[in-house]
This record gives structure tokens, C-alpha cells and sequence, in this order.
């Protein structure tokens, strides 16, 4: 008895089942292939948009380095000009008879500025 038991085959299909699979598979695959296309079509566009964005924002990263560096620049060399310029009104100073609106003399001037220059008040 427990041979017979064992030859039998339960399918949870129902017998109708396997003959419309075969008539709808090539309809199926042929949606499949169409769908797998689309997407591939999709993703190779969504991979080259990235690829653009990427390459364009490398490229605005490197122009606004190359404009970092120059204002780096610029402001050594704004630097220097504004230490020969105090230099130059420091050495002209003490030889300046012209007295200030205020009545102080050049000599008033001068301690006035170079205290200003001690406290980093210095107006430009």
C-alpha cells in the first residue's frame, strides 16, 4: 500500500493551468524583453546624467580652487602693500607741519597712530 502512495503527484496547478502557460509565455517574454530594454535604456541614461554631473561639478570644484587661490593671493599682496603703506606714513609723520583739524601737533599724531596700530584699531 505504500507504493501506490508514492507514485502519486500532487500539483497545486490546476490541469488548465499548464496548457495557458504555454500559449501566454511568448506574449510574457516578449513583455519581459521590452520591459528589460526600457529599463536598461533607463539606467545607462540615469548613468551618463550622473557621469555629466559629476564631470561638471569636478570642474566648478577646480575653478572655484583656482579663484580661492588667487584671493589668497591677492590678500598677501594687499597685506604687504598696507604694511609698506604704514611704513611710509610712519617715516612721513614726524617731518608733517600740517596740524590736524583738531589742533593736535604731529608729534600727538604720531603716538595716536602708533597706538592705533598697538590696539588693531586702525581705520582704513
Amino acid at each position: 500500500m505504500s507504493s501506490a502512495l508514492e507514485s502519486v503527484t500532487v500539483s497545486d496547478r490546476p490541469l488548465g493551468m499548464s496548457v495557458m502557460k504555454a500559449e501566454v509565455a511568448p506574449e510574457e517574454d516578449e513583455r519581459k524583453k521590452r520591459r528589460r530594454e526600457r529599463n536598461k535604456i533607463a539606467a545607462a541614461k540615469c548613468r551618463n546624467k550622473k557621469k555629466e554631473k559629476t564631470e561638471c561639478l569636478q570642474k566648478e570644484s577646480e575653478k572655484l580652487e583656482s579663484v580661492n587661490a588667487e584671493l589668497k593671493a591677492q590678500i598677501e599682496e594687499l597685506k604687504n602693500e598696507k604694511q609698506h603703506l604704514i611704513y611710509m606714513l610712519n617715516l612721513h609723520r614726524p617731518t608733517c607741519i600740517v596740524r590736524a583739524q583738531n589742533g593736535r601737533t604731529p608729534e600727538d599724531e604720531r603716538n595716536l597712530f602708533i597706538q592705533q596700530i598697538k590696539e588693531g584699531t586702525l581705520q582704513s
